[in-house]
Protein backbone atom coordinates (compact mmCIF):
# COMPACT_ATOMS: atom_id res chain seq x y z
CA UNK A 1 0.00 0.00 0.00
CA UNK A 2 0.85 3.40 -0.65
CA UNK A 3 2.41 5.54 1.86
CA UNK A 4 1.11 8.30 3.29
CA UNK A 5 2.39 11.64 2.88
CA UNK A 6 5.79 12.83 5.05
CA UNK A 7 3.90 16.33 6.55
CA UNK A 8 0.70 13.96 7.43
CA UNK A 9 2.88 11.69 9.80
CA UNK A 10 4.67 14.10 11.16
CA UNK A 11 1.58 15.97 11.96
CA UNK A 12 0.19 12.92 13.27
CA UNK A 13 2.41 12.79 16.42
CA UNK A 14 3.03 16.63 16.33
CA UNK A 15 -0.46 16.97 17.19
CA UNK A 16 0.29 14.89 20.82
CA UNK A 17 0.84 17.78 22.41
CA UNK A 18 -1.65 20.66 21.86
CA UNK A 19 -4.26 17.69 22.25
CA UNK A 20 -2.73 16.74 25.11
CA UNK A 21 -2.64 20.43 26.62
CA UNK A 22 -6.37 21.97 24.68
CA UNK A 23 -8.68 19.18 24.90
CA UNK A 24 -9.07 19.08 29.06
CA UNK A 25 -8.99 23.03 29.43
CA UNK A 26 -13.00 23.47 29.29
CA UNK A 27 -12.68 20.47 31.90
CA UNK A 28 -10.55 22.30 34.60
CA UNK A 29 -13.60 23.68 36.77
CA UNK A 30 -14.55 19.84 36.95
CA UNK A 31 -11.42 18.68 37.51
CA UNK A 32 -11.27 21.01 40.55
CA UNK A 33 -14.06 19.93 42.04
CA UNK A 34 -13.34 16.35 41.43
CA UNK A 35 -10.08 16.61 43.18
CA UNK A 36 -11.30 19.20 46.19
CA UNK A 37 -8.81 21.73 44.64
CA UNK A 38 -8.88 25.41 43.55
CA UNK A 39 -8.85 25.55 39.85
CA UNK A 40 -5.72 28.11 39.87
CA UNK A 41 -3.86 24.82 41.14
CA UNK A 42 -5.42 22.95 38.54
CA UNK A 43 -4.19 24.62 36.06
CA UNK A 44 -0.50 24.26 37.55
CA UNK A 45 -1.12 20.77 35.48
CA UNK A 46 -0.40 23.40 31.91
CA UNK A 47 3.03 24.11 33.70
CA UNK A 48 3.95 20.43 34.81
CA UNK A 49 2.93 19.02 31.24
CA UNK A 50 5.48 21.87 29.83
CA UNK A 51 8.19 20.92 32.35
CA UNK A 52 7.47 16.97 31.20
CA UNK A 53 7.55 18.03 27.82
CA UNK A 54 11.12 20.13 27.94
CA UNK A 55 12.84 17.08 29.74
CA UNK A 56 11.47 14.29 26.91
CA UNK A 57 12.97 16.95 24.33
CA UNK A 58 16.43 17.00 26.14
CA UNK A 59 16.16 13.64 26.18
CA UNK A 60 14.64 12.59 22.81
CA UNK A 61 16.67 15.11 20.39
CA UNK A 62 20.07 13.95 21.40
CA UNK A 63 19.01 10.40 21.47
CA UNK A 64 17.78 10.25 18.36
CA UNK A 65 20.93 11.76 16.54
CA UNK A 66 22.87 8.30 18.10
CA UNK A 67 20.49 5.72 17.52
CA UNK A 68 17.97 7.18 15.06
CA UNK A 69 14.62 8.97 14.98
CA UNK A 70 12.36 6.19 14.84
CA UNK A 71 12.67 4.15 17.76
CA UNK A 72 12.52 7.09 19.88
CA UNK A 73 9.12 8.51 17.82
CA UNK A 74 8.31 5.04 18.81
CA UNK A 75 9.23 4.95 22.38
CA UNK A 76 7.72 8.33 23.17
CA UNK A 77 4.51 7.95 22.03
CA UNK A 78 4.00 4.10 23.99
CA UNK A 79 5.09 5.70 27.55
CA UNK A 80 2.25 8.73 26.84
CA UNK A 81 -0.17 6.36 25.83
CA UNK A 82 0.50 3.85 28.62
CA UNK A 83 0.74 7.00 31.01
CA UNK A 84 -2.61 8.16 29.85
CA UNK A 85 -4.36 5.27 30.99
CA UNK A 86 -3.02 6.00 34.64
CA UNK A 87 -4.31 9.20 34.42
CA UNK A 88 -7.67 8.22 33.63
CA UNK A 89 -7.82 6.82 37.49
CA UNK A 90 -6.00 9.91 39.11
CA UNK A 91 -7.12 10.76 42.58
CA UNK A 92 -5.82 13.95 43.52
CA UNK A 93 -3.80 16.90 42.22
CA UNK A 94 -0.41 15.28 43.56
CA UNK A 95 -1.06 12.23 41.39
CA UNK A 96 -2.12 14.33 38.06
CA UNK A 97 0.92 16.86 38.34
CA UNK A 98 3.28 13.61 38.37
CA UNK A 99 1.50 11.75 35.68
CA UNK A 100 1.41 14.87 33.49
CA UNK A 101 4.93 15.33 33.41
CA UNK A 102 5.33 11.29 32.36
CA UNK A 103 2.83 11.97 30.31
CA UNK A 104 4.91 14.67 28.41
CA UNK A 105 8.25 12.96 28.24
CA UNK A 106 6.85 10.95 26.16
CA UNK A 107 4.97 13.36 23.88
CA UNK A 108 8.23 15.52 24.08
CA UNK A 109 10.40 12.51 22.98
CA UNK A 110 8.13 11.94 20.16
CA UNK A 111 7.71 15.53 19.24
CA UNK A 112 11.19 16.76 18.83
CA UNK A 113 12.08 15.15 16.28
CA UNK A 114 9.77 16.28 13.53
CA UNK A 115 11.56 19.18 12.89
CA UNK A 116 14.79 16.83 12.76
CA UNK A 117 13.29 14.78 10.16
CA UNK A 118 12.85 17.83 8.01
CA UNK A 119 15.82 18.77 8.34
CA UNK A 120 16.96 15.45 7.20
CA UNK A 121 15.27 15.59 4.23
CA UNK A 122 15.65 18.87 3.21
CA UNK A 123 17.23 21.98 2.49
CA UNK A 124 17.26 25.99 2.74
CA UNK A 125 13.64 27.33 2.27
CA UNK A 126 12.13 24.06 1.67
CA UNK A 127 12.37 23.43 5.62
CA UNK A 128 10.55 26.49 6.30
CA UNK A 129 7.80 25.61 3.69
CA UNK A 130 7.65 22.17 4.81
CA UNK A 131 7.57 22.66 8.86
CA UNK A 132 4.60 25.28 7.64
CA UNK A 133 2.43 22.89 5.66
CA UNK A 134 3.25 20.17 8.63
CA UNK A 135 2.29 23.15 11.35
CA UNK A 136 -0.86 23.56 9.09
CA UNK A 137 -2.35 20.03 9.37
CA UNK A 138 -1.34 19.82 13.17
CA UNK A 139 -3.07 22.29 13.44
CA UNK A 140 -6.09 20.83 13.45
CA UNK A 141 -5.79 19.20 17.07
CA UNK A 142 -5.71 22.32 18.92
CA UNK A 143 -9.28 23.79 17.24
CA UNK A 144 -10.87 20.19 17.73
CA UNK A 145 -9.27 19.68 21.28
CA UNK A 146 -11.26 21.98 23.28
CA UNK A 147 -14.17 21.42 21.21
CA UNK A 148 -13.35 17.39 22.11
CA UNK A 149 -13.44 17.85 25.69
CA UNK A 150 -16.54 19.90 25.84
CA UNK A 151 -18.08 17.43 24.52
CA UNK A 152 -16.44 15.07 26.57
CA UNK A 153 -17.94 17.01 29.33
CA UNK A 154 -21.23 17.51 28.68
CA UNK A 155 -21.66 13.79 27.63
CA UNK A 156 -19.35 11.85 29.81
CA UNK A 157 -16.76 12.58 32.73
CA UNK A 158 -13.49 14.62 32.42
CA UNK A 159 -11.68 11.26 32.67
CA UNK A 160 -12.85 10.03 29.45
CA UNK A 161 -10.38 13.02 27.82
CA UNK A 162 -7.70 10.78 28.98
CA UNK A 163 -9.19 7.95 27.47
CA UNK A 164 -9.21 9.88 23.89
CA UNK A 165 -5.54 10.74 24.34
CA UNK A 166 -4.50 7.25 25.11
CA UNK A 167 -6.68 5.28 22.19
CA UNK A 168 -5.04 8.54 19.76
CA UNK A 169 -1.42 7.86 20.53
CA UNK A 170 -2.42 4.23 20.35
CA UNK A 171 -3.23 4.83 17.04
CA UNK A 172 -0.77 6.39 15.68
CA UNK A 173 1.90 4.34 17.23
CA UNK A 174 -0.18 1.29 14.74
CA UNK A 175 0.30 3.75 12.32
CA UNK A 176 4.27 4.78 12.47
CA UNK A 177 5.00 1.59 12.92
CA UNK A 178 3.95 0.42 10.17
CA UNK A 179 4.42 3.82 7.86
CA UNK A 180 7.43 5.88 9.47
CA UNK A 181 10.99 5.17 7.58
CA UNK A 182 14.35 6.14 9.56
CA UNK A 183 15.47 9.05 8.05
CA UNK A 184 18.86 9.54 10.10
CA UNK A 185 20.97 6.48 9.05
CA UNK A 186 23.87 4.84 10.54
CA UNK A 187 26.55 6.65 8.64
CA UNK A 188 25.60 10.54 9.86
CA UNK A 189 24.89 9.69 13.45
CA UNK A 190 26.44 11.45 15.84
CA UNK A 191 28.59 9.70 18.83
CA UNK A 192 29.21 13.47 20.56
CA UNK A 193 28.27 14.42 23.72
CA UNK A 194 24.72 15.93 23.41
CA UNK A 195 26.31 18.40 26.08
CA UNK A 196 28.61 19.37 24.15
CA UNK A 197 26.12 19.74 21.37
CA UNK A 198 24.45 22.04 23.27
CA UNK A 199 27.14 24.06 24.10
CA UNK A 200 27.97 24.67 20.20
CA UNK A 201 24.54 25.46 19.58
CA UNK A 202 24.61 28.19 22.71
CA UNK A 203 27.76 29.39 21.78
CA UNK A 204 26.69 30.23 17.65
CA UNK A 205 26.67 34.08 17.65
CA UNK A 206 23.39 34.10 15.43
CA UNK A 207 21.59 30.75 16.41
CA UNK A 208 21.56 31.72 19.87
CA UNK A 209 19.28 34.70 19.93
CA UNK A 210 16.51 32.76 16.87
CA UNK A 211 16.32 30.41 19.65
CA UNK A 212 15.46 32.57 22.36
CA UNK A 213 13.28 35.10 20.34
CA UNK A 214 11.44 31.05 19.51
CA UNK A 215 11.03 30.48 22.74
CA UNK A 216 9.54 33.77 23.99
CA UNK A 217 7.38 34.10 21.26
CA UNK A 218 5.86 30.85 22.18
CA UNK A 219 5.90 31.86 26.10
CA UNK A 220 3.72 34.55 25.27
CA UNK A 221 1.19 31.67 23.57
CA UNK A 222 1.53 29.81 26.56
CA UNK A 223 0.68 32.39 29.02
CA UNK A 224 -2.08 32.77 27.44
CA UNK A 225 -3.02 28.80 27.31
CA UNK A 226 -2.25 28.85 30.83
CA UNK A 227 -4.74 31.44 31.94
CA UNK A 228 -7.32 30.91 29.05
CA UNK A 229 -10.04 28.53 31.17
CA UNK A 230 -9.62 32.11 33.85
CA UNK A 231 -9.74 34.64 31.37
CA UNK A 232 -12.92 32.94 29.32
CA UNK A 233 -14.63 30.59 31.89
CA UNK A 234 -14.40 33.03 35.01
CA UNK A 235 -13.49 37.07 34.11
CA UNK A 236 -15.51 36.87 31.23
CA UNK A 237 -17.91 33.73 32.84
CA UNK A 238 -18.58 32.19 29.10
CA UNK A 239 -19.68 28.97 29.54
CA UNK A 240 -17.49 25.46 28.36
CA UNK A 241 -19.91 25.46 24.96
CA UNK A 242 -18.54 28.80 24.22
CA UNK A 243 -14.74 28.06 24.97
CA UNK A 244 -13.76 25.82 22.01
CA UNK A 245 -14.91 28.49 19.72
CA UNK A 246 -13.39 31.22 21.67
CA UNK A 247 -10.41 29.09 21.74
CA UNK A 248 -10.25 28.19 18.38
CA UNK A 249 -10.34 31.80 17.08
CA UNK A 250 -6.37 31.30 18.13
CA UNK A 251 -5.86 28.00 15.91
CA UNK A 252 -7.88 29.45 12.78
CA UNK A 253 -5.39 32.67 12.77
CA UNK A 254 -1.98 30.81 13.12
CA UNK A 255 -3.57 28.27 10.14
CA UNK A 256 -3.84 31.15 8.13
CA UNK A 257 -0.39 32.16 9.08
CA UNK A 258 1.25 29.44 8.41
CA UNK A 259 -0.08 29.33 4.57
CA UNK A 260 0.49 33.22 4.32
CA UNK A 261 4.11 32.16 5.40
CA UNK A 262 4.16 29.45 2.45
CA UNK A 263 3.33 32.12 0.13
CA UNK A 264 5.01 34.88 1.41
CA UNK A 265 8.68 32.89 1.53
CA UNK A 266 8.39 33.14 -2.31
CA UNK A 267 9.10 36.35 -1.90
CA UNK A 268 10.76 37.10 1.37
CA UNK A 269 13.14 35.84 3.37
CA UNK A 270 13.00 33.70 6.70
CA UNK A 271 14.80 36.62 8.73
CA UNK A 272 12.45 39.18 7.48
CA UNK A 273 8.88 37.40 8.08
CA UNK A 274 10.54 36.03 11.62
CA UNK A 275 10.90 39.91 12.39
CA UNK A 276 7.43 40.75 11.05
CA UNK A 277 5.50 38.02 12.92
CA UNK A 278 7.63 39.04 15.99
CA UNK A 279 6.17 42.77 15.51
CA UNK A 280 2.20 41.53 15.21
CA UNK A 281 2.53 39.26 18.30
CA UNK A 282 4.18 42.43 20.19
CA UNK A 283 1.74 45.02 18.36
CA UNK A 284 -1.78 42.88 19.81
CA UNK A 285 -0.17 41.94 23.51
CA UNK A 286 0.62 46.00 23.90
CA UNK A 287 -2.63 46.59 22.71
CA UNK A 288 -4.06 44.21 25.12
CA UNK A 289 -2.20 45.42 28.03
CA UNK A 290 -3.11 49.01 27.63
CA UNK A 291 -6.87 48.12 27.00
CA UNK A 292 -6.76 46.02 30.33
CA UNK A 293 -4.89 48.85 32.32
CA UNK A 294 -7.35 51.96 31.05
CA UNK A 295 -10.21 49.74 31.85
CA UNK A 296 -12.66 46.70 30.55
CA UNK A 297 -12.30 45.67 26.55
CA UNK A 298 -15.30 44.11 25.28
CA UNK A 299 -14.98 39.94 24.93
CA UNK A 300 -14.73 40.38 21.35
CA UNK A 301 -11.62 42.69 21.11
CA UNK A 302 -9.87 40.48 23.45
CA UNK A 303 -10.63 37.35 21.49
CA UNK A 304 -9.53 39.17 18.15
CA UNK A 305 -6.22 40.78 19.93
CA UNK A 306 -5.08 37.10 21.49
CA UNK A 307 -5.58 35.32 18.12
CA UNK A 308 -3.65 38.03 16.37
CA UNK A 309 -0.78 37.46 19.43
CA UNK A 310 -0.82 33.96 19.71
CA UNK A 311 -1.82 33.48 15.92
CA UNK A 312 1.53 35.07 14.94
CA UNK A 313 3.09 31.58 15.60
CA UNK A 314 2.42 30.77 12.33
CA UNK A 315 4.91 33.21 10.89
CA UNK A 316 7.21 32.53 13.51
CA UNK A 317 7.82 28.99 14.36
CA UNK A 318 8.72 27.75 10.90
CA UNK A 319 10.88 30.37 9.51
CA UNK A 320 12.80 30.48 13.08
CA UNK A 321 13.15 26.95 13.43
CA UNK A 322 14.39 26.55 9.61
CA UNK A 323 17.09 29.38 10.97
CA UNK A 324 19.13 27.59 13.75
CA UNK A 325 18.57 24.10 11.56
CA UNK A 326 20.93 26.19 9.12
CA UNK A 327 23.93 25.61 10.87
CA UNK A 328 23.41 22.56 12.56
CA UNK A 329 22.45 19.75 9.94
CA UNK A 330 24.26 16.53 11.65
CA UNK A 331 22.93 17.72 15.03
CA UNK A 332 19.28 18.63 14.15
CA UNK A 333 17.91 16.27 16.71
CA UNK A 334 19.84 18.00 19.60
CA UNK A 335 19.21 21.48 18.33
CA UNK A 336 15.60 20.90 17.69
CA UNK A 337 15.46 19.71 21.56
CA UNK A 338 17.51 23.26 22.93
CA UNK A 339 14.55 24.94 20.97
CA UNK A 340 11.90 23.31 22.56
CA UNK A 341 13.36 22.86 25.89
CA UNK A 342 13.84 26.60 25.77
CA UNK A 343 10.00 26.99 24.49
CA UNK A 344 8.45 24.54 27.31
CA UNK A 345 10.67 25.88 30.25
CA UNK A 346 10.53 29.58 29.75
CA UNK A 347 6.83 29.00 29.05
CA UNK A 348 6.29 26.89 32.37
CA UNK A 349 8.50 29.82 34.22
CA UNK A 350 6.42 32.41 32.86
CA UNK A 351 2.97 30.27 33.54
CA UNK A 352 3.83 29.55 37.06
CA UNK A 353 4.98 33.83 37.23
CA UNK A 354 1.18 34.48 36.31
CA UNK A 355 -0.59 32.28 39.07
CA UNK A 356 2.27 34.09 41.58
CA UNK A 357 1.10 37.75 40.41
CA UNK A 358 -2.75 36.66 39.42
CA UNK A 359 -5.28 39.32 41.21
CA UNK A 360 -8.38 38.15 39.86
CA UNK A 361 -7.75 40.33 36.57
CA UNK A 362 -6.50 39.76 33.54
CA UNK A 363 -3.93 42.43 33.43
CA UNK A 364 -0.84 40.42 35.23
CA UNK A 365 -1.93 38.02 31.72
CA UNK A 366 -1.48 40.64 29.42
CA UNK A 367 1.60 42.07 31.02
CA UNK A 368 3.72 38.89 31.17
CA UNK A 369 2.74 38.14 27.96
CA UNK A 370 4.14 42.09 26.73
CA UNK A 371 6.76 41.13 29.02
CA UNK A 372 7.86 37.89 26.44
CA UNK A 373 6.87 39.75 23.69
CA UNK A 374 9.51 42.28 23.76
CA UNK A 375 11.91 39.77 24.86
CA UNK A 376 11.46 37.88 21.28
CA UNK A 377 12.10 41.40 19.83
CA UNK A 378 15.17 41.78 21.65
CA UNK A 379 16.29 38.59 20.68
CA UNK A 380 15.76 39.37 16.70
CA UNK A 381 17.32 42.63 16.73
CA UNK A 382 20.46 41.17 18.65
CA UNK A 383 20.65 38.56 15.71
CA UNK A 384 20.55 40.42 13.02
CA UNK A 385 22.92 42.99 14.45
CA UNK A 386 25.48 39.97 14.88
CA UNK A 387 24.72 38.89 11.23
CA UNK A 388 25.36 42.35 9.99
CA UNK A 389 28.55 42.92 11.74
CA UNK A 390 29.85 39.63 10.09
CA UNK A 391 28.51 40.96 6.73
CA UNK A 392 30.40 44.27 7.19
CA UNK A 393 33.68 42.69 8.86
Amino acid sequence: MKRLPLPLLLALFTAIPPLAIDMYLPAMALMANDLATDIHKVELSVSAFLIGFAVGQIAGGPLSDRIGRRPVILFGIALFSLTSVFLINVQDLDQLLLLRVLQAIGGGMASVNSAAIVRDRYQGKDVAKTLSLVAMIMMLAPLIAPLLGSLVVRFGQWRDIFTLLSAYAFVVLMILSWQLEESHPPEKRQKSSPWGNYLSIIRHPVARYYVLALAFAFTTMFVFITASSYLYLDHFGQSSDAFPWLFGANVVVMMTMNRLNMILLRRFSSPQLLFAGILLQLGATLALTLLFASGQPSLATTVTLIAFSVGSIGLVAANAISLVLHYFHHISGSATALIGVSEFCLGALFGYLWSLLHNHTPLPMMLMMAVSACLALLCVLLARRVQHSDKVA
